[in-house]
């Protein structure tokens, strides 16, 4: 029972219920008072201990119903010409040339007793290690595992030999179809429990691993969590690093002293604080259409950030450029993005205009502890990129990032002026995938304390 229950709660967090370990011991509690034989009783109970929201309540019903009804296999439906078989002969017949096993599973679905089937199956799958499976590909390998449990190669065999020679041939290759069927189905009911609940998440895992700007607008929600999942995780590992660097290094003479009493053991460290002035970052975002759907998650992710992030201030531009900082904290985040994108992404990119406003905006307050980050193409539409801009503002704050979406070898092509921009900038890195956007922003949070 303990070895079932700690399976279906992974099956609930594979379908993004949140469960946690204090949680799981409350429902162990509560299955031992309801018991197991009143299905209906044991799911509303379980649904109170586990389920917080009316979205998690649906999952944890779908959950439930497709974990514990798993060997609810369904009836095959038999085709006409089994009337006309004898089944006691077939299976003395089959009995000559198959195994006793296969033949009795034979027998069993023959009879309607599909719980032997659904047992035979279970087991096979069980001992195979079907618990292990985590990729959408060992879904194929785990059905021949079963398969070849079940001793369906005989089966095979014995049709590709000319099987019985008389009526029950098409009744024995009805018979095969069917047990691969249910294998099939049972695999992918694993899977969706143990793997993917919704279905979706291989989907997923391939469009995150695609360029951003190629991922579908069905998977943006989706997305959008993974997006504020991983900035979550590495705001909680900043501000562990945060408190250790705050601590400072240990200073030797005052602990000496401090210690004097204790005959010169340690029992009091004294450690030298280090006060540090706070940091801005400045984030400039292209928000015209070639560059958007990067800009929508780079602003996404410095968001979850902020508590983490010493000073933030996020612009955006097309061709003017504007701030979208008090946006941000007015509005959810999702809100705030596509505020900044219809205000200021209707404009013909020109980044000499956008470094001007930005100087204009900010100048004064610009210094040796502020980092600029350009997230953008480089392509001017033909402007006069002047360079000398991006120049100035270089000289006077601490570090220039540029993250840009297109690969180095297109710097070259059409009105990319990055071969211009980049020598101003202690950092030119490729953008396109989240995995860039998490990889920038641990390097932003190192650097920017």
């Amino acid at each position: 029972m303990e070895v079932t229950f700690s399976r279906f709660v992974q099956a609930l967090r594979n379908a993004d219920v949140r469960v946690s370990p204090a949680e799981t011991l409350d429902a162990f509690d509560v299955v031992s008072q309801v018991g197991i034989e009143n299905k209906r009783l044991l799911r509303d109970a379980l649904g109170l201990a586990l389920a917080k929201t009316r979205d998690e309540k649906e999952r944890f019903e779908d959950a439930f119903d497709r974990f514990f009804l798993q060997l609810a296999f369904r009836e095959p439906a038999k085709p006409t010409f089994v009337r006309d078989v004898d089944r006691e002969a077939l299976v003395e017949e089959l009995g000559r040339h198959l195994s006793g096993g296969l033949v009795r599973t034979i027998d069993s679905v023959l009879a309607d007793e599909r719980d032997y089937l659904a047992f035979l199956v279970q087991q096979a799958a069980e001992d195979a290690g079907i618990s292990a499976m985590r990729t959408l590909r060992e879904k194929r390998l785990y059905a021949a595992k079963i398969a070849q449990a079940l001793s369906l190669d005989e089966l095979e065999a014995y049709l590709a030999g000319g099987g019985t020679g008389n009526g029950a041939d098409p009744l024995l290759r009805y018979l095969r179809q069917y047990f691969h069927g249910e294998i099939r189905e049972y695999v992918d009911a694993q899977y969706k429990l143990h793997v993917d609940a919704t279905g979706r998440r291989a989907l997923l895992e391939a469009a995150l691993k695609s360029q951003l700007d190629r991922i579908p607008r069905e998977y943006h929600v989706e997305v959008r969590r993974v997006v504020e999942k991983l900035a979550r995780k590495l705001a909680r590992e900043h501000r562990r690093r945060q408190r250790r660097a705050a601590r400072g290094v240990l200073d030797l003479k005052k602990t000496l002293r401090r210690n004097l009493s204790y005959d010169g053991a340690i029992f009091e460290p004294h450690w030298r604080r280090v006060k540090r002035e706070k940091a801005t970052v400045y984030v400039l975002c292209d928000v015209s259409g070639s560059v958007a759907q990067v800009s929508r998650f780079l602003l996404l992710f410095l968001y979850e950030l902020t508590d983490v992030l010493p000073n933030v201030r996020a612009f955006a531009f097309s061709s003017a450029l504007g701030e979208v900082t008090d946006t941000f904290s007015r509005k959810a985040p999702e809100e705030a993005v596509e505020q900044a994108l219809f205000d200021w992404g209707k404009g013909t990119t020109d980044y000499a205009r956008a470094f001007r406003d930005f100087r204009e905006l900010c100048g004064r307050d610009l210094d040796s502890r502020s980092t600029v980050v350009v997230l953008g193409d480089g392509r001017n539409n033909y402007f006069d990129p002047q360079a000398h801009l991006l120049k100035e503002i270089s000289l006077r704050v601490k570090q220039v990032f540029w993250l840009n979406p297109e690969t180095r070898d297109r710097w070259s092509d059409g009105d990319s002026e990055m071969r211009r921009y980049a020598p101003y900038c202690l950092d030119v890195r490729l953008c396109n995938r989240v995995e860039h956007i998490e990889t920038f922003a641990d390097q932003l949070l190192t650097a920017a304390r």
